[in-house]
């Protein structure tokens, strides 16, 4: 609970640069100096169009455009091509190009990090790195696989908060209509609660609990339970408390 309260800062911020700073403050809070956050709204968009924030060096990223490096890096093709975190190791820059990519970003603190992809329901492609300028290796795979459960629920909070900005039209969307019993899976979800636990709580099968939260990434039009909390906040219809 405590990290869904100090996330639901972003859907409070006024302003794009409100946000951004807000971002990197959070990042920073759990360890991480660099952060960037690359989101292509929609399928018709190239990538060097993407709704970007970052407080990378403005040399490197100058670098990374220049060169167009978008296109060999191996942490964008991941995320354009999987869902699943990834931690950054020397082996994931694989060919002559993403090394001398990885040795170069060295020299601007992008040493090791990690990279959550996000991909909507309707096209929507995110990228949220965190970055730091240590050794890559066990000790960092240790703090990074700790801090990832956190950096996860971030990660809904930064894209679900990022469309008034990325996708101003968002803004106008009305919430779903949802039950009563809805509701009342949403609001132990976003406490930490199972489906056991809500099936326990609501005595009834988690079967009908996992009914419920079908219907609920329908309506909110989300792949998991978590962001349809996360969008269940940010449209007012529960609270973190």
């Amino acid at each position: 609970m405590k990290s869904i309260e100090q996330f639901t800062a972003l859907l409070e911020c006024g302003t794009e640069e409100a946000w951004s700073k807000t971002v990197f403050q959070l990042a920073r809070d759990h360890g991480y100096e660099q952060t960037l956050i690359a989101i292509v709204p929609n399928r018709n968009m190239s990538l060097e169009d993407a709704f970007l924030h970052s407080n990378y060096s403005s040399e490197w990223r100058k670098i990374y455009d220049d060169a167009k490096l978008v296109h060999i890096d191996p942490i964008v093709i991941h995320c354009i091509t999987r869902s699943t975190p990834l931690i950054w190791e020397p082996h994931v820059f694989a060919s002559k190009q993403q090394r001398e990519m990885y040795e170069t970003a060295c020299a601007y603190g992008l040493r090791a990090g990690i990279t959550l992809p996000f991909h909507g329901t309707n096209g929507e492609l995110g990228i949220l790195c965190f970055a730091n300028d240590v050794a890559p290796g066990k000790r960092f795979m240790r703090d990074a696989l700790r801090n990832l459960p956190a950096l996860a629920l971030m990660r809904d909070f930064v894209f679900e908060s990022s469309l008034r900005f990325a996708q101003p039209v968002a803004d106008t969307i009305k919430p779903p209509s949802i039950t009563n019993r809805e509701m009342e899976c949403l609001q132990w979800s976003a406490i930490g609660k199972s489906s056991w636990d809500i099936a326990q709580i609501l005595h009834c099968s988690e079967a009908v609990v996992n009914f419920h939260f079908g219907n609920l990434r329908r309506k909110f039009d989300v792949t998991s339970r978590r962001q349809a909390v996360v969008k269940a906040i940010r449209f007012g219809l529960i609270y973190p408390s």
